[in-house]
Order: C-alpha cells, then sequence, then structure tokens
C-alpha cells in the first residue's frame, strides 16, 4: 500500500497557513492546516499525516510541545520546522527532535516541495532512527538528489 502525501501545516498566520496550502496542494499534497497546538494534536490523530510543516511559536505553545505531544500517540511522522528566530536553542531543540530541515521565515515557496520530499525520504528510510526523521540539519534551500527524489515518489 502507497504512503499517503498528508502533510499538516501548523501555522497561527492565516495569509501563510492559506498559501502554504494552496502550493502544497499544487504540489500535489493533500494539505490540512491547523493554527494552534491543541488542533494540531486532533488534527495528526485524525488526519494522520506524513509530514508536518511546524511553525515554532504558537499562540498556545512552542512547536516542540506539539510534537511531544503528537509523539505520545501511536502515529509517527517526519518533521519540517519554520522559525522567524533560528536562534542556537532553537536549532539544538530541533536537532533533539529529530528535525532535520528548518525554513527560516520568510522563505521562499521555490524549494518547499522539495524540501517535503526530502524530510519524507529521510523519515521513511531511517526506521530504526529517531522516528521523527533526518540526522543533519538543513536550512531551506536543500535540494535532495534525484536518487532521493525518485525513492520517495516511488512509493507514495
Amino acid at each position: 500500500m502507497a504512503q499517503t502525501r498528508n502533510v499538516l501545516i501548523v501555522e497561527d498566520q492565516e495569509i501563510l497557513a492559506e498559501n502554504l496550502q494552496t502550493h502544497l496542494h499544487r504540489c500535489g499534497w493533500n494539505a490540512r492546516i491547523a493554527p494552534t497546538g491543541k488542533s494540531a494534536v486532533i488534527a495528526a490523530r485524525e488526519f494522520r499525516p506524513a509530514l508536518i510543516l511546524l511553525e515554532y511559536q504558537l499562540p498556545d505553545m512552542k512547536g516542540f510541545e506539539v510534537l511531544n505531544a503528537i509523539g505520545a500517540a501511536p502515529h509517527r511522522c517526519g518533521c519540517v520546522l519554520m522559525t522567524g528566530y533560528p536562534t542556537d536553542m532553537v536549532l539544538a531543540d530541533a536537532q533533539r527532535h529529530g528535525i532535520g530541515h528548518i525554513l527560516s521565515k520568510p522563505f521562499a515557496l521555490a524549494g518547499l516541495h522539495g524540501v517535503l520530499l526530502a524530510t519524507a525520504a529521510d523519515f521513511h528510510y531511517k526506521p530504526n532512527e529517531n522516528r521523527r526523521g533526518a540526522s543533519r540539519l538543513d536550512f531551506g534551500g536543500f535540494t535532495p538528489s534525484p536518487s532521493l527524489l525518485g525513492n520517495f515518489a516511488n512509493s507514495v
């Protein structure tokens, strides 16, 4: 059975969230928006995303708190962090949570699809490692190798 291409967009800025959703729909993703941490936890359980595009600072909790709450559930998925404040502390916390791709706001939509594919591939092909995703950090502009994209694209 093929993996789903569901992505949960956890972003409280409505216009940005809608723009991300529209762009990802055009790229072939089934995207759903959750504007708060609490709604993200509920949506992750119902929607079962392959990936989460996660804002670091939400109105009701930090992005890492959302991951911890989702991690308590049986469903696991990859994650890309979005932040306007990529401090050393945020980057270190992202690495501890197994987040390999961080997008510093503002970021161009042009490379987003590739970042999501790379994150999904990292997560999918590392079953014995931290189930959150990659073991390296990438700061946007990531261009995954064609073989990596091909392997993931063939599995979805």
